[in-house]
């Protein structure tokens, strides 16, 4: 992934979190021990956090690395999802032919 393209994931993240919690730039650069002036570069992708700030960060939103590192958008599918996803639509399937013949007894 392109340097770039990570910093402005990490700073729509960061941004993120700090709308769900309510929280200013103020009020995260204080609880973060950092700038309120480099919480803004970050959030703009302008510079680059370092772990020890990551976990910063993560500790004054109440969360762990891994959370605060967890971008929506990465969600993939593994195959052991593509194998429950699959017995989901076919019990749909199922469920769908069951309601048509109900309503079709229904109509008679």
């Amino acid at each position: 992934m392109e340097d770039k393209t990570i910093l402005i994931r990490f700073g729509k993240r960061l941004k993120e979190l700090r709308k769900i919690n309510r929280v200013s730039q103020e009020k995260l650069a204080e609880k973060a021990d950092l700038s309120m002036t480099f919480v803004g570069y970050l959030e703009r992708a302008e510079k680059s956090p370092t772990l020890p700030t990551l976990a910063k960060i993560a500790s004054a939103f109440n969360i762990t690395l891994s959370e605060l590192l967890n971008f929506p958008d990465d969600k993939k599918i593994t195959s052991t999802d593509t194998k429950t996803l699959d017995k989901a639509v076919e019990i749909l399937e199922q469920a769908l032919e069951k309601a048509k013949r109900i309503k079709t007894e229904r109509n008679k």
